[in-house]
Parts: C-alpha cells; sequence; structure tokens
C-alpha cells in the first residue's frame, strides 16, 4: 500500500532511559499482532523469556551481586545519576574499561559502573549495598502505564539503538545533525575561549556546552519549503542561578551603600567576575540564547525568521489543538540536572544549580515524565482532521546505565560513521573511537492512526535504527530526501520507519487508552492514576499549591522564594478554598498494581497540577505544622511521611468510587489529613487526631495548556 500522507511530524526525544528498564515487561503476557519486517521472530524482545540470572552482575568494594529486577522500587529510581560517558558505557557493555575490538557485549558491569559512580560521589559505603541494585530494576506496564500503552496501542521498536555509546550530546547531534563532529563525550567542543572549563571545575560538575557547526534537520525541512518549530520549556541550566546571581548584584549594591567597606569590595569581586557571570547568565536566563537547541546547533540561526520558530510548550498544545503545527515539531523536555536525589548527599551549592524536570532522565520523578508524555498525546489528538496526518516519534537520547540485555546492535561495523570512508575529523581520532558501533538500546515508540495496535517493528535491513533514522524518515515524509546527502553516509544509509503505517484507513480510538483522563461520574470506581478533586466536608477544596516558608508564611518575593524552597527552608503548600480545585491522584509504587483503589489501600498522594514539577508528592512533615509537596520518597526514613491509608467512610470494605467520603490516614503520625484549625491558618493543609472526612469527586477533563 501507498504511505498515508503525513503533513506533521512531531518528534520528542526524552532522557537517558534503557528499553529493558521502561518496556522490557511490555509483552509479559500476550503478543504483538504484527511484527515488521515479515519473517522477523515473533517474539517480542524484552524480558519476560530472558534468563535474569545468566545476567547477574557483580561488583567489589563492596562486594555485591544482583539479576535484573522485574518491578522498580519507585518513580525515581535510580536515585543517583548512573555513568555516561564513553568509559561508563565500555564497563557496562563489556565489563571492563578499555573496549577490546574483538570482544563481545556481555552487559555485566552494569553494577561495578555504578559502584564506581557512587565512590566518587562520596556517598556513604553502607548505603552502596542497598542503592546498587537499583540499575538492575526495570519498570512494569502498571507502573509507567502512558509509555507501555502508547507502545502497545501503537508501535514500539525492540531494536532501536542510540547512535554513540554515551552522553546527552552526541546523541541529540545524531538526531539533528546525522553527525557528532566526532565528539565523543559532553564538554569536547566548548568553545576553548568561554570561561565553561573554569566554572566547570569550580561547580565539580560538567555543563557540556559544546557547538556542532553542522546542518541540521530544520535546515534541511526549511530548504524543504516546510514550516518548522522547535518548543522548549527551561534553559540549559536552572533559570534560579540567574536569579540568585542577580541577587547577589543588588546585595552588593545595597551594601555599598550600607557598609562601604564591604559592599565595595563586593562589587569589584563582582566586576572582575563579571565574565563568568555573564556566562552564566547566558545558560540560565530563560531567553532563547539560553535555550538548549538553538545553543548547541548554531546553523539553525541563519534561516530566516530563526528566532521565531522556538516557542513555548504551552503555544504546542494551542497549536496542537487548533489543528495548526508546522510540517516538523521538535519537543525538548524540561531538563533534569541532577546527580542525586538522595538527601543526605544533597549541599547549598548543589541545590541551587539542580533541577529536576519531566524527561525521564535519573534521578528525576518519572511520574512527571509520564504526565508530560501524556499531555503531548492528548493535544494531538484533540484535533481529529489534524491527527490523522500526524506522525509522532517518542525516542529517548541514550540509554544512561540502566540495564539491557541485548547485545546484538553493539558490535563493532553495524553502521558507518558519517565521513564513511573518508577522512575523521580530529576529535574522533583523539578519542580513538571509529564512530562504528552503536549505544545501547532505547525505549522508541511511532504513534500514527494508521498504525496497527499492537505492531513491533525492527529494520528492514542490515543497518540497525538510530537516532538518524528520524532524519532520513522526516525527509522522505516531508518532501526533502534529496537534502539527506547534507546529514553524512550513516544517515544515508539508515533505515526508514514509514513502513509501520500498515493500515489503508485512519483508526478512530486515540481516546480509549486507559490512561487518558475521561469524564467520570459518581458511582463510577477510582483507578490508580485516575484524577479527581478531594473536598471536605465544609464544601472547601484542595486548591492550588503557593510556595511558603516552612512555618506556612507566605510573602517573599517569587525569585527569593523559589531558593528557599531549593535550600529547604520553604515549601510547595497545598491550600483549602474556593479557588480552582487541584486535581489528584492515587499513585503506588507496587510493580504488579492497577485497577480500582481498595479500601484501605496505602497509596501516595500525587498531585496533577502544573509547576510542582519533581515535588509532586503530598507528605507530612516533622519541620512544619502543614503539609507540603516534595519528591517522593520510595525506602528509608521519610517513606511513611508520604504514605496515606485510605478509609472509606461511605462504604467499609469496598473499594473507592466517585462520590465516596474517605479518611486519609498519613502513616507516620496516624493522624488524619486536614484542614488547620489555628485561628487565621484555615488556608492550609495538617494532620489532625480528628480529620476531616473527603469526598472524592470526578475531575473536569481539561486539554493541557
Amino acid at each position: 500500500m501507498s504511505t498515508p500522507t503525513i503533513d506533521h511530524v512531531v518528534v520528542l526525544m526524552l532522557e537517558n532511559r534503557s528499553f529493558d528498564s521502561l518496556l522490557g515487561w511490555l509483552y509479559q503476557t500476550g503478543a504483538p499482532s504484527q511484527v515488521l519486517p515479515a519473517g522477523s521472530s515473533p517474539t517480542f524482545d524484552g524480558l519476560q523469556t530472558v534468563d535474569l540470572g545468566a545476567f547477574t552482575n557483580t561488583a567489589s568494594n563492596p562486594a555485591i551481586s544482583s539479576p535484573p529486577i522485574q518491578g522498580a522500587q519507585g518513580f525515581t529510581v535510580p536515585t543517583i545519576d548512573p555513568g555516561e560517558e564513553l568509559e561508563h558505557v565500555n564497563l557496562q557493555f563489556f565489563n571492563t574499561e578499555t573496549f577490546p575490538p574483538v570482544t563481545e557485549a556481555n552487559m555485566l558491569g552494569y553494577l561495578q559502573d555504578f559502584v564506581n559512580v557512587m565512590t566518587a560521589l562520596g556517598i556513604d559505603a553502607g548505603d552502596i549495598p542497598g542503592l546498587a541494585p537499583e540499575v538492575m530494576q526495570s519498570y512494569t506496564p502498571q507502573q509507567l502505564p502512558v509509555l507501555n500503552q502508547l507502545a502497545q496501542a501503537y508501535a514500539v521498536s525492540d531494536a532501536w539503538y542510540a547512535s554513540v555509546p554515551s552522553q546527552t550530546n552526541p546523541n541529540r547531534a545524531f538526531l539533528m545533525c546525522g553527525t557528532s563532529l566526532g565528539l565523543v563525550n559532553n564538554g569536547q567542543l566548548e568553545d576553548p575561549n568561554s570561561p565553561a572549563a573554569t566554572i566547570e571545575s569550580m561547580l565539580g560538575m560538567s555543563i557540556g556546552d559544546d557547538r556542532f557547526d553542522a546542518p541540521t534537520i530544520f535546515n534541511a525541512v526549511d530548504a524543504a519549503g516546510r514550516g518548522w518549530n522547535v518548543f522548549w520549556q527551561a534553559p540549559y541550566l536552572p533559570e534560579k542561578i540567574s536569579t540568585l546571581l542577580e541577587y547577589g548584584k543588588a546585595l552588593a549594591t545595597v551594601l555599598a551603600v550600607v557598609d562601604p567597606p564591604v559592599g565595595v569590595a563586593l562589587l569589584a569581586t563582582w566586576t572582575a567576575l563579571q565574565p563568568y557571570i555573564s556566562y552564566m547568565q547566558s545558560l540560565t536566563n530563560g531567553q532563547l540564547e539560553s535555550c538548549y537547541t538553538w545553543r548547541l546547533f548554531p546553523q539553525i540561526q541563519n534561516l530566516k525568521d530563526a528566532s521565531s520558530k522556538f516557542q513555548s510548550l504551552d503555544q504546542f498544545h494551542k497549536l496542537a489543538q487548533a489543528g495548526n503545527l508546522p510540517a516538523f515539531s521538535y519537543i525538548e523536555p524540561y531538563w533534569s540536572i541532577s546527580q542525586t536525589t538522595m538527601a543526605s548527599q544533597s549541599s547549598l551549592p548543589k541545590a541551587l544549580i539542580t533541577a529536576l524536570g519531566n524527561d525521564y532522565h535519573p534521578p528525576s520523578n518519572l511520574l512527571v515524565g509520564e504526565q508530560f508524555v501524556k499531555e503531548v498525546y492528548t493535544s494531538l489528538i484533540s484535533h481529529q482532521d489534524a491527527w490523522q496526518k500526524t506522525l509522532l516519534l517518542i525516542t529517548f537520547d541514550e540509554f544512561v546505565g540502566t540495564f539491557d540485555h541485548q547485545t546484538a546492535g553493539l558490535a563493532q561495523g553495524l553502521v558507518q560513521p558519517p565521513w564513511g570512508s573518508g577522512t575523521p575529523p580530529a576529535l574522533a581520532t583523539q578519542n580513538n573511537f571509529n564512530f562504528d558501533r552503536l549505544g545501547g538500546r532505547v525505549p522508541t515508540i511511532v504513534v500514527s492512526p494508521y498504525i496497527q495496535a499492537g505492531t513491533v517493528f525492527r529494520s528492514p535491513t542490515d543497518t540497525p535504527y538510530d537516532h538518524t533514522s528520524m532524519i532520513a524518515t522526516a525527509l522522505k515524509l516531508l518532501g526533502g530526501s534529496s537534502q539527506l546527502s547534507d546529514f553524512g553516509a550513516r544517515a544515508e544509509a539508515a533505515p526508514t520507519f514509514e513502513t509501520v503505517m500498515t493500515l489503508s484507513q485512519p483508526r478512530t480510538d486515540a481516546a480509549n487508552l486507559d490512561f487518558m483522563d475521561k469524564t467520570r461520574k459518581n458511582g463510577d470506581g477510582v483507578k490508580y492514576g485516575d484524577s479527581f478533586l478531594l473536598k471536605n466536608q465544609n464544601g472547601h477544596h484542595l486548591t492550588a499549591f503557593q510556595a511558603a516558608v516552612k512555618a506556612a508564611i507566605p510573602g517573599l518575593p517569587s525569585g527569593a522564594m523559589g531558593m528557599c524552597v531549593d535550600i529547604g527552608l520553604a515549601a510547595l503548600f497545598p491550600t483549602l478554598g474556593e479557588g480552582t480545585p487541584s486535581p489528584l491522584s492515587f499513585v503506588t509504587p507496587a510493580s504488579n498494581v492497577s485497577g480500582h483503589v481498595p479500601d484501605q489501600a496505602q497509596v501516595y498522594l500525587i498531585s496533577r497540577e502544573s509547576g510542582l514539577w519533581a515535588a509532586n508528592a503530598l507528605g507530612a512533615w516533622s519541620d512544619s505544622h502543614d503539609c507540603y509537596y516534595y519528591t517522593p520518597y520510595f525506602d528509608g526514613d521519610y517513606l511513611p511521611y508520604q504514605t496515606w491509608t485510605i478509609h472509606n467512610k461511605s462504604r467499609p470494605g469496598q473499594s473507592i468510587s466517585y462520590g465516596d467520603q474517605v479518611i486519609l490516614m498519613n502513616n507516620q503520625f496516624q493522624q488524619g489529613l486536614s484542614r488547620d484549625t489555628r485561628p487565621f491558618e484555615g488556608s492550609w493543609i495538617s494532620t489532625s487526631s480528628s480529620p476531616d472526612y473527603w469526598t472524592v469527586e470526578p475531575a473536569p477533563v481539561t486539554p493541557p495548556s
């Protein structure tokens, strides 16, 4: 059959997850309805048929062993960012830090590399045996329903590989340009005249502010006469850094008047540091110059009106819902910049330069990533005519250090370097890496109404899928194939995937997936992950959060408040009142639990309100009289503070339904969720031995914005 007309290609690239870690149990029950190309093995290449014991990883100092584990302990696993650079990947794949060309990957070094990373970070040696097996854990479909349901409802590749066995920058460069210009690890193409290296030394972490001066997919789409947009959410590094720098200058200026010797000295220091300050502000100020894609791929800036093509995620939702997306859309995530979410390892400097976004990057909160993907899909399907001409690609830049068992695509010689048989760039020679082998498998899903549910696809040629397949396919669908030669030999040889669209008529069941918000009524059962509202017996709803110091006294300026939240002096408090109710969900980290929420269930109370990001789990805490939201804990001393037991007051012993009145008991304090009854504190939420009871109401179904 002929390929359907596609007017809108949408690419969402997420961060740092292996295939097995997110989709390894996709077909533990059931089987794909079709596997492409014809004649491929009908068995989905996940973990359901793997002898897990054969992949037991071991580590020394301390001595630890672990096989791959079904189910992850929680939604921030692993809680430490695993190793990403080439030397780490070599150890993960080959169990040796030096890649021997003739050795086959055995996938037995993940645990040792993770132990090495934690040791280098200074993680307490007593904590390492409990943390190390996290890289061997893999999420189940019940834990990550959005990604898994999309994979099963449309097409998933169980043989799509990262383009480079290394970090974000080279892999996103291959997606954009078909080459990383010889770069293997982040930071090798930074401007040598910039203060990046000095600042990296001061911060103790890499920035990776590279420049890939090569034609991009946007240049090619533009040359083909088609429209494009980049939709972005956050600067390259957290915007709070820019805010902090602005406060620092203001403080020095005030001190120059109040205490001239001190103030003048500070201003002199500020002036001396101005090149470093200006550079950091360019990375963090929230203006276009701080956008990752704009910054790292300078040939985009040569296009006419290029700056106007960089728009917000809110604008993506508006355009998608109106059916007005351009021919090619690229969505940046909100970047996670953090080495660990362990409270004991945090420090003031690190807290002020780190962030947890919606990109799935360890150690971010995957519940936030799931909500992000859900909202992108919801907006795309909301305009039926445009949806019938849309193809969405969801992929991940790299596999990071989370276990994957498949070695088939990791051998040398399966792919060409971008320069073919020509002379490699000096940087590639310097790295002694030939760019003729790939990184690990990454989750990759293709979504279109012309795709048969239950499709699994692999390369139809001897060349595996990697990120250059996006370039080849997008240009083929959008009439720009003549531009493909600009992207080098790897992209020219890349297999395309438009053949996954095997249906002659578009499907009309896009909204039928279980994770989608649906109109509910009283009496309908509440399932894990469903959205609902809470209203107490006085008719007041749980409403929008406010940032406040932990004594629940609001009023600090927003910038200062944000920094106070980061260093633990302030927090994000839900309110109680007459405002717009906040949608919430009951969530369990259990790997095999889904369906209706039973009476007496122990749950996390997760807010779906935008702006909370990773800090979306409601807890009752010892450092504040009132409850506030924080990043969810799934083990350790803080676990019971965020765990709530539901008591069905209306129908004891029965599963929770909309319209039921419930009491929510906090496991730590053995008190129930309640309004703060202190004088003048009625807009805050606390716990009490005489708790409120709450009606579980259907949440309105609203489009993302």
